[in-house]
């Protein structure tokens, strides 16, 4: 079987921020905890991090949407959490992870105890 990858994001870091036109916004994200988990039939691992999103001085008032209005992950954020979940490197580390489970040791009960 290939490795298998799913990227979620839940929680999220918000504060309050002065967008590119100068104007204050509460509740603008900084940050999403992205969870990636690598499976591999009866195999997984998994890792996450604070993923850190676009400056809001780089934002514009038109762009900016807040937490507390959303339903929805943005376009725009949902691209910048893809980056992250599809990087080469953290994607291998998983599928070694995986191959070290495949072949690791495993602990029995002997039947005669």
């Amino acid at each position: 079987m290939a490795v298998e990858y799913n990227l979620t994001a839940g929680r999220v870091r918000t504060n309050s921020a002065t967008l590119s036109d100068g104007s204050e916004v509460t509740d603008f994200i900084e940050a999403v905890v992205c969870d990636l988990k690598a499976t591999d039939g009866a195999f997984s691992a998994y890792t996450d991090s604070w993923v850190s999103l676009a400056n809001a001085s780089t934002v514009s008032p038109d762009d900016f949407v807040a937490f507390a209005d959303m339903t929805e992950l943005p376009d725009k954020i949902r691209t910048q959490l893809e980056v992250w979940g599809d990087d080469e490197e953290r994607r291998q580390q998983l599928a070694d992870r995986i191959a070290a489970l495949k072949v690791a040791s495993v602990d029995k009960v002997s039947p005669w105890s």
